[in-house]
């Protein structure tokens, strides 16, 4: 031992909801993240009540974060254009994040994507 005190660390759902975003937002075929009412409102609440505040943070609409001991439950939200199979572009968001949430924060990181809209070519 190295007289050292042990280190305790809770990484907090924002911080996975943002990584798990900014991850989500690059796998092809992913057209946007989607947020859910309660994140629109909130967003929208916040926006009114702090106008000021930094908005450089990443973003994480269309990302829900639980953290739970050693596990994170993710769930992605998200719209994929027409062209893309819905299946192929939802296991590669739950790798690449599953993936890189977990190599940023040691926790387990089961994933759950949903596909909320198709755009369509005009």
């Amino acid at each position: 031992m190295s007289g050292l005190p042990e280190v305790r660390l809770h990484v907090g759902d924002a911080v996975v909801a943002r990584v798990a975003a900014h991850h989500a937002r690059r796998v092809p075929g992913v057209v946007a993240l989607r947020a859910d009412l309660t994140q629109a409102l909130l967003g929208l609440a916040d926006s009114v009540l702090h106008p000021d505040r930094d908005r450089g943070a990443l973003p994480a609409d269309g990302v829900h974060a639980e953290v739970r001991g050693g596990s994170a439950e993710v769930t992605v939200t998200l719209v994929t254009r027409l062209g893309f199979t819905c299946r192929d572009v939802a296991q590669a968001v739950q790798r690449e994040v599953a993936a890189e949430v977990g190599a940023y924060t040691g926790l387990d990181v089961p994933v759950r994507v949903v596909v909320a809209e198709v755009l369509l070519d005009r």
